[in-house]
């Protein structure tokens, strides 16, 4: 009997906790960096009701797909304003917590290394929430935060509706993880897909 062939084992060279920061914050900023412009979200565009319940469905997902980095925003803007209104302290906890789930959750792609010991995901995630409870009942911040971020997703929602998205485009990378078109339409091309098909 043939002995099967040895298994090869990857293994990544582990970051100072300094540069795993760095990159996850180069990785956000790029990520901010991805914005549409504010005057094509608010100036450009035609807008009107869906004339059926499938369009709106459509146009909704397109609008989220292509916008979402400025919705994101406009949901912190609107949970920030809320908070900052009620008790400026709740805004600057729940800040930092909020850029700890960034840094250390969302946006790490390293393992991080505290002490010469590497920290688990499920460590990082558990140390996460356990801050974010304690940092909502620190501040009793719950009541503000959930009506700042329901504004800013009724307002997103709206915006998606009524916006009209038939001439908007995206990267085809794009499009095809927001399941707009299929992946067999990508190979062989570096075009520009339209963000919208009937």
């Amino acid at each position: 009997m043939t002995p099967p062939p040895p298994t090869t084992t990857y293994t990544s060279i582990p970051l100072p906790t300094g540069d795993v920061i760095s990159r996850s914050i180069h990785n956000l900023t790029s990520a901010i960096s991805r914005h549409r412009p504010w005057s094509e979200l608010v100036f450009s565009g035609d807008f009107s009701l869906p004339e059926s319940f499938s369009s709106l469905l459509l146009r909704s997902k397109t609008n989220f797909n292509y916008f979402f980095v400025n919705y994101t925003i406009v949901v912190a803007t609107c949970a920030a304003f809320a908070l900052i209104t009620a008790n400026p302290v709740a805004l600057i906890v729940v800040g930092v917590i909020i850029v700890l789930w960034l840094l250390f959750h969302f946006f790490r792609e390293d393992p991080l290394i505290l002490w010469s010991f590497q920290v688990g995901d499920r460590t990082v995630v558990l140390f996460l929430v356990l801050a974010s409870v304690w940092a909502v009942w620190f501040t009793s911040s719950a009541v503000n935060l959930a009506v700042g971020v329901g504004v800013g997703l009724l307002l997103c929602i709206i915006h998606s509706v009524l916006r009209n998205s038939d001439e908007l485009f995206l990267e085809e990378d794009d499009a095809v993880n927001g399941g707009l078109i299929g992946p067999n339409l990508r190979e062989g091309t570096n075009l520009l897909y339209p963000f919208f098909f009937t």
